[in-house]
């Protein structure tokens, strides 16, 4: 990388400034840039670019606030050795993309991704929390899975709140019977699920862990709780 991470804090602050937005993503992307072609490359330079727009709910506002449903994919997560997986690559993307689509057109919002083994793993483009009472329940890493920011900031918070964390390997028939489930990424942010595969999860709603955990991370996104101001960067 041809930047530290520092400027691309700064690049990162300036292109939000210079745009005028309140309220946006940020899409950051290093890629091989000119010079010979062919796949073993090693010298051309690294580039970088960042772009910035205005986006609303990932996963829609009404399901932000009601859940959203999931289908089982038929596309598996790919497994660790063949793709580094904790990576957030663009090559990734093709698995999701095969998976959200085949789910979108099945009438669902979102893919269930299982991994090479059966278990589950986590959705296209966002990581997968069980309730049960007071204990969360996620895939570890080994689990093809890639560690989300937003996962680690809910493992902390949820463990702030006084509920209990396991990161442990769960096959699918585990989710039906969950008392809860949500989904946690950077677009989608915390999204409840009603629904997986045509059963109802809980009461069929948002639950009320999954919306306290809701409430609380979107009132640090929105710096009210100091508390957790190590995890925001500020725009002068």
């Amino acid at each position: 990388m041809p930047f530290t991470i520092e400027e691309m804090i700064d690049a990162s602050k300036k292109i939000v400034e210079a745009n005028g937005y309140e309220e946006c993503y940020l899409r950051h992307i290093a890629y091989i840039g000119e010079g010979e072609m062919g796949l073993g490359t090693m010298t051309n330079p690294t580039r970088v670019a960042i772009a910035v727009w205005k986006w609303g709910a990932y996963l829609g506002e009404e399901g932000l606030k009601k859940g959203i449903r999931l289908k089982t994919s038929s596309y598996v997560r790919l497994p660790v050795n063949v793709f580094p997986t904790k990576a957030k690559a663009v090559g990734n993307y093709v698995n999701s993309i095969l998976a959200k689509r085949e789910a979108l057109k099945a009438g669902y919002d979102e893919a269930l991704m299982l991994d090479s083994q059966g278990y589950v793993a986590e959705a296209s483009g966002e990581n997968i929390f069980l309730v049960y009472g007071n204990t969360l329940l996620t895939p570890p890493e080994s689990s093809s899975i890639l560690n989300g920011i937003t996962r680690r900031s809910v493992i902390e918070l949820a463990k702030d709140l006084g509920y209990t964390v396991k990161e442990e390997v769960f096959p699918r028939d585990t989710v039906f019977v969950a008392d809860e489930v949500f989904l946690t990424g950077t677009a989608a942010e915390v999204t409840p699920v009603r629904e997986v595969d045509n059963r109802r999860i809980g009461k069929g709603s948002a639950g009320p862990v999954t919306l306290r955990i809701q409430s609380e991370f979107f009132n640090i996104v929105l710096g009210k709780n100091p508390k957790y101001k190590k995890w925001l960067t500020y725009i002068d």
